[in-house]
């Protein structure tokens, strides 16, 4: 595992699927118990998360990161964050207690294709938020007030100018997970939009001056200034640089330019 990749095979992977690692080592007898159990979990729920194996003789320092005392121990990570973990060898069915919870509280947003007049509308999107946008999606809603994809994209644009009254409607909508989903992160976007000027911290200004850049359709500027944030104070407020910018690539998408080109630098700033 010389040539192990711990941010591409764990941490950029767990923004796509949740990602279990295993910390094991070869003179662990409870290691070879465990082992076995979670190859027939994970192959058992095809695809819907990873399994990454660390032995921690090899990768030591990748241990000492997470502060390995004991062995088994495991640890849930989505979204470059610990949801949870377990240390031992616990039972399959345990086990698989535990993964059903957290994998019933973890939406994979997937969007299925529309052959309809809106696939046209939102092909034009370029960056969220964009008032320009928001009027074509009401405009089409207006005609289509029941089409459920319009009003989330649409809510996806309010938030960064009425959050408050966004959440609300979020609350409302028929699809409750998509709505949980997405309330975590339009809430940490509140937070952003509503942070004042505070000259005694210098993540606070970065954030007020990425959220001016952002509302000025300045998304790259915006982006290295929550980058800058997250690396010069990553405990403030709460992790607010953090999840502002994770809330910010999964609201712009996987397709999203701006994704693409920062998700990679900002996963090595988290870690």
């Amino acid at each position: 595992m010389s040539d192990f990749d711990f941010n591409k095979e764990v941490v950029e992977l767990s923004f796509q699927k949740p990602v279990l690692i295993d910390f094991w080592a070869d003179w662990c007898g409870p290691c070879k118990v465990l082992g076995p159990v979670l190859d027939e979990l994970v192959k058992e729920d095809k695809g819907k998360w990873e399994l990454v194996k660390i032995n921690t003789e090899e990768q030591s320092e990748i241990a000492a990161y997470f502060r390995i005392q004991s062995i088994p121990n495991c640890k849930l990570i989505h979204e470059g964050k610990i949801i949870d973990e377990f240390s031992g060898a616990q039972s399959k069915a345990t086990i698989r207690q535990w993964l059903n919870k957290h994998l019933s509280e973890i939406v994979v947003e997937e969007v299925e294709a529309e052959p309809d007049d809106y696939d046209e509308i939102i092909a034009k999107q370029k960056l969220i938020p964009d008032k320009i946008m928001m009027n074509s999606i009401t405009s089409f809603l207006n005609a289509h007030p029941e089409h459920e994809r319009a009003l989330i994209d649409y809510l996806k644009h309010e938030v960064f100018y009425q959050p408050e009254q966004t959440i609300k409607k979020l609350a409302n909508i028929s699809d409750s997970k998509m709505a949980d989903s997405l309330s975590e992160y339009f809430v940490s976007i509140k937070e952003y939009i509503q942070l004042e000027s505070n000259t005694n911290s210098k993540a606070n200004q970065l954030l007020v001056e990425s959220k001016n850049a952002l509302l000025n359709s300045k998304g790259q500027e915006a982006i290295d200034k929550i980058i800058e944030a997250v690396q010069l104070e990553p405990k403030f407020q709460n992790e607010l640089p953090r999840r502002i910018g994770i809330a910010l690539f999964n609201i712009w998408g996987n397709q999203s330019d701006l994704t693409r080109d920062n998700r990679k630098l900002f996963d090595m700033a988290i870690w």
